[in-house]
């Protein structure tokens, strides 16, 4: 069953019950309320024969005679039943004197078969003179008028219920709607998705409720999903690539050497040498950066001062700065700064973006590399003057096999996999690497690593 003909029953239901439970209060508590009101009327009833008895045996010194007075009482109590517009019982009377016999008797032997009645003394000075059994009876009238009374309000509470149903149902229906339909692009979205249809279908949720933040989740996963998916295929092409470039080339020379179309020199073999040390690296760096990404690549820190390492790095690229004419500068920071690093692995972070900054700054620009601290953090920035990076590719940067520059040889610039190195090895010491950069002006990379590093090593 769905989700809104669930909905649809429950609020059936909870009308339902709601309906019984108000006709079952309201008819047992007019029944309360009638019974209350008709047992206060007999017991003014039955007062008022009691004092007309006291007020006969005043009068006369004894009880015998009595029916007289009681018939009196009778058309009092008539009176006072047609004054209440016929409401009342009929109370029958039987009189005792001092010694218990009956002197008068105005019940009916239906009323005396009644378990109900009232036994009042008859006392006058302190003496008791009699006794007065009263037995109050319901006429038919009021049973009527009772049961019409009742039967009004159940059927008052019956056209009500039956009303508020129809409008519980009819609101119902259209809040359900307003609920699963979203539900419904939902479970249709996740359907394109589990077929591995990414690229189309986006849910469009117009309320301004959990629903629409659930619909952008939705197609924000959709969105990075279909961006790993393309990552991913990417990246299998990317390798595929790599690993056959070098793995062609060394077949392509051994081949020509066993078939003696090619002489084994020194200059072949240093050839075929750089091929397997370039898929050798390739295989190596994709395996510190899975290790890196995975949080399981082991480090090896080391207290080290920043300025002295920094500077130790720079003066081996010297010789490049001067071969292109670049001004290298390094500020240092004013204060010693000690962190615990893994040289070996910042080194080749460094390396990497200092290597990039000179190789696309052209000939006679200039590379500044700053140390600062800010708050808990050491902050290494490199800018240079190169020709920037457009804005739409800096958040791929960091991606493996991606390159600003798709015109560059791979055997000129390695395999795109730098930056990705970089970054892992920076976030495995707790910091963070980041990147700006204007068109025509320059790229700057910040890279943060925490003082006090709480990483495991």
């Amino acid at each position: 069953m769905k989700l809104r003909g669930k909905v649809l029953i429950s609020l059936a239901t909870v009308i339902i019950f709601m309906g019984l439970f108000q006709t079952l209060f309201f008819q047992t508590r007019i029944e309360k309320i009638f019974e209350n009101y008709l047992s206060e009327s007999d017991q003014m009833k039955v007062e008022m024969m009691q004092h007309a008895l006291i007020s006969y045996y005043n009068s006369t010194g004894s009880l015998k005679g009595v029916e007289q007075a009681l018939e009196n009482a009778n058309r009092m109590n008539m009176n006072m039943r047609s004054m209440m517009g016929g409401m009342g019982g009929t109370i029958g009377i039987v009189v005792l004197d001092a010694s218990g016999e009956i002197v008068a008797n105005t019940a009916q032997k239906k009323m005396e078969d009644k378990n109900f009645s009232v036994k009042e003394p008859l006392v006058i000075k302190g003496e008791t003179i009699g006794n007065m059994i009263a037995y109050p009876i319901k006429n038919d009238s009021v049973s009527r008028l009772e049961q019409q009374f009742v039967q009004s309000v159940n059927l008052t509470i019956l056209f009500g219920f039956l009303f508020a149903g129809m409008i519980t149902l009819i609101i119902g229906f259209f809040l359900s709607k307003k609920i699963t339909n979203p539900l419904s692009q939902l479970v249709s979205g996740i359907e394109h998705v589990s077929k591995g249809n990414t690229k189309k279908f986006r849910v469009k949720i117009t309320s301004n409720d959990e629903f629409k933040q659930l619909g952008d989740a939705f197609n924000q996963m959709t969105d990075t999903l279909e961006r790993t998916e393309h990552i991913r295929k990417s990246l299998v092409a990317d390798v595929a690539h790599e690993l056959r470039t070098p793995l062609s080339i060394i077949r392509a020379k051994l081949e020509s050497i066993q078939a003696g179309a090619l002489e084994a020199t020194e200059e072949v073999i240093l050839n075929v040498s750089d091929e397997v040390y370039r898929l050798s690296r390739l295989v190596n760096d994709l395996q510190q950066l899975s290790l890196a990404e995975s949080k399981t690549l082991p480090l090896h820190k080391k207290r080290t001062e920043i300025n002295i390492f920094m500077e130790a790095i720079l003066s081996q690229f010297e010789w490049f700065a001067d071969e292109k004419g670049i001004k290298l500068h390094l500020n240092k920071s004013s204060n010693d700064i000690s962190i615990e690093i893994d040289q070996d692995r910042i080194t080749q972070v460094i390396v990497n973006l200092l290597g990039n900054a000179l190789r696309y700054t052209p000939d006679n620009g200039t590379v500044t590399v700053n140390v600062n601290v800010e708050g808990n953090s050491v902050i290494l920035s490199f800018k240079d003057t190169g020709p920037g990076i457009d804005e739409p590719k800096l958040p791929f940067i960091f991606e493996r096999f991606y390159r600003v520059d798709e015109s560059r040889k791979r055997d000129e610039g390695g395999a795109g996999l730098g930056l990705s190195i970089a970054k892992s090895f920076v976030e495995i010491h707790g910091g963070d690497i980041k990147v700006t950069s204007s068109k025509g002006e320059g790229t700057t990379f910040v890279v943060m690593l925490p003082i006090q590093n709480e990483s495991k090593s």
